[in-house]
C-alpha cells in the first residue's frame, strides 16, 4: 500500500526547513563570538531557545485540537523562522540572535504536534510506521544537507551571506504548506475556547503509562555532543569526528523508512522495545570502548537506534490517544521529553566530569534498560 502524497509533501516541508535550520545552527557560535559574546552567552541563548521549543509543543498541540485544525499552526510554526530570518542576517548584538532563536524555536514548538497529528490522520493505522519513518528520514536528510551547503558557501559568502541564502529553503518550506490539505478530524466538537488545554487525567491510561516510560528514558538521553566528545577522546581528529557524524545522519536518514515498514509488519511495540535495547547497548559500548574504530562502529549502531526508535515511537504514540486530543497529547509528550533533556545532559556532564565517561555512559544505559523493563511489564495492558 502506497503512502498518500500528503505524507511526502509534509516530509518535503520538513526536509527544506531542516536544510535552512542546519545551514544556520553550526555558524551561530561564530556569529556570537564576532559580536563579543562568550560561551556563557551561547549557553544562555541555546538554553532559552530549547526551553521555548519544549514548552510551546504542548501549547501548539492544545490550540490545534481546540480549533480542530492543523494547518493554521503549521503555517505559523514554519512561517516564523522563514519570515524573520533577516533578524539573524542583520544581527548587531547578541540580543538580536536571542530574539531570532526565540522566534525560531517558538515556531518549532507550535508546529511539531499539529504536524505529527496530521501525519497520523493522513494514513491508515497499518501504515503509521512507514509514514513516520519516511518523515524522519527526510527530516534527517535535511539536517545532513544543510551543514554541507553551509560548508560550501561559507568561503564565498561569509556567515551573513549563508544566513541570507538559508532563507530560500525556509521560504520554500513555508510555500509548500499551501498545498497541504487536511480533513477536519472526525469526532472533534467545536470548542468553547481555542486556548483550553486537555488535562493529563482525561487522556487514556495507556498513553499516561507510555509517557511515564518515556520520561524515564528521557533521563538517559544526553546530548549527542557527548558521543562526539567520546569519539575525540578515543583518538579521532576533529575532521574525522565531523565525518563520522555525517555518516550517522546519512544512515539515520536512509534506514528510517525501511525500519518504519518493518515496524508496520512486526508491530510498533516490538520496534520501540528494540530501540530501548539498542540505546542501552550503544551506551554500554561507549562506556567500555577502547579504540576509535570501536567508537565509530557504536555511533553507526546509534544511527540504527535513531532510525528505528524515532519513527516507531511517534507512530506508537499516535495509536494510544483519542482523535479529539491527538495534537495535545503529542505536544505534551514532546514537552515532557524536551524538558527532561536538560537535567539529563546536566547529570551526564556532572558524572563525566566527576567520575569519568565510563560511569556516565553506564548510568545512561541503566536508565534505558529501566525504561525497557517498565515498557515490557506494561505490555499486557497497553494496546498493540
Amino acid at each position: 500500500m502506497r503512502l498518500p502524497p500528503q505524507v511526502y509533501l509534509l516530509g518535503l516541508v520538513s526536509f527544506l526547513m531542516d536544510v535552512a535550520s542546519e545551514m544556520v545552527y553550526p555558524l551561530l557560535p561564530l556569529l556570537l563570538t564576532s559580536l563579543g559574546a562568550g560561551a556563557g552567552v551561547l549557553g544562555l541563548v541555546e538554553g532559552i531557545a530549547e526551553a521555548t521549543a519544549s514548552l510551546f509543543k504542548v501549547v501548539g498541540g492544545g490550540i490545534s485540537d481546540r480549533l480542530a485544525q492543523r494547518k493554521p499552526l503549521l503555517l505559523l510554526g514554519y512561517g516564523l523562522p522563514a519570515l524573520f530570518r533577516p533578524i539573524l542576517a542583520l544581527a548587531q548584538t547578541p540580543g538580536h540572535v536571542l530574539l531570532y532563536r526565540f522566534l525560531d524555536r517558538t515556531g518549532k514548538g507550535l508546529r511539531t504536534a499539529p504536524r505529527d497529528a496530521l501525519l497520523a490522520e493522513s494514513v491508515d493505522r497499518g501504515a503509521l510506521g512507514r509514514a513516520y519513518g519516511l518523515h524522519r528520514g527526510l527530516d534527517t536528510l535535511g539536517a545532513t544537507v544543510g551543514p554541507f551547503l553551509a560548508f560550501l558557501l561559507l568561503p564565498h559568502l561569509g556567515i551573513r551571506g549563508v544566513f541570507w541564502i538559508s532563507a530560500i529553503p525556509a521560504l520554500l518550506a513555508f510555500m509548500a504548506l499551501f498545498w497541504v490539505k487536511e480533513a477536519k478530524p472526525q469526532g472533534v466538537k467545536a470548542p468553547p475556547s481555542p486556548f483550553r488545554i486537555t488535562y493529563l487525567g482525561t487522556l487514556p491510561s495507556p498513553y499516561r503509562r507510555f509517557l511515564l516510560v518515556s520520561g524515564v528514558f528521557a533521563l538517559a538521553l544526553s546530548s549527542n555532543a557527548f558521543l562526539l566528545l567520546r569519539l575525540k577522546e578515543l583518538g579521532l581528529s576533529q575532521e574525522a569526528v565531523t565525518l563520522a557524524y555525517t555518516g550517522y545522519n546519512l544512515i539515520y536518514a536512509l534506514l528510517s523508512y525501511p525500519l518504519g515498514s518493518l515496524a508496520d509488519a512486526i508491530g510498533l511495540r516490538r520496534v520501540v522495545a528494540l530501540g530501548f535495547a539498542l540505546y542501552a547497548l550503544v551506551y554500554l559500548g561507549f562506556a567500555f570502548a577502547q579504540s576509535a574504530l570501536g567508537g565509530v562502529a557504536l555511533l553507526l549502531l546509534y544511527a540504527l537506534y535513531s532510525a528505528a526508535f524515532e519513527g516507531a515511537s511517534r507512530a506508537y504514540l499516535a495509536t494510544l490517544i483519542p482523535q479529539e486530543a491527538k495534537a495535545t497529547a503529542i505536544g505534551l509528550y514532546h514537552t515532557v521529553v524536551g524538558i527532561l533533556l536538560l537535567p539529563a545532559s546536566l547529570i551526564f556532564g556532572f558524572l563525566w566530569q566527576s567520575y569519568g565517561p565510563e560511569l556516565a555512559f553506564g548510568v545512561g544505559a541503566g536508565l534505558a534498560l529501566l525504561a525497557l523493563l517498565f515498557f515490557l511489564l506494561d505490555g499486557r495492558r497497553a494496546r498493540p
